[in-house]
């Protein structure tokens, strides 16, 4: 049987900028494309750099929001910190 997260239902995050949006995809995609070649090259950190990615494109794309929460149900510690960074981020770009 699966792990399941206990989800507590939040209020929805306002919307960000569309600027601030491709920028975010932008951004993100890059840093998932250079965690790919960091799978295969010892100088990059893959694993660190398709995280940090995938959490920026979270932001944006609520399917890979959605598939981060399915990928990290093992890991209740490393999905509250990666939604807790998730959240600071999106204030941060929502105030600027």
């Amino acid at each position: 049987m699966p792990h399941r997260l206990h989800i507590r239902w939040r209020k929805q995050l306002p919307p960000l900028p569309l600027a601030v949006r491709l920028a975010l995809l932008a951004v993100g995609w890059l840093l998932i494309a250079l965690g790919v070649a960091g799978l295969f090259l010892p100088v990059l950190q893959g694993g660190l750099f398709l995280l940090a990615g995938a959490a920026l494109v979270s932001l944006v794309s609520q399917r890979v929001h959605r598939r981060l929460r399915g990928l990290f149900a093992r890991w209740p510690r490393g999905w509250r910190s990666l939604e807790k960074f998730r959240r600071w981020a999106h204030r941060k770009l929502h105030r600027g």
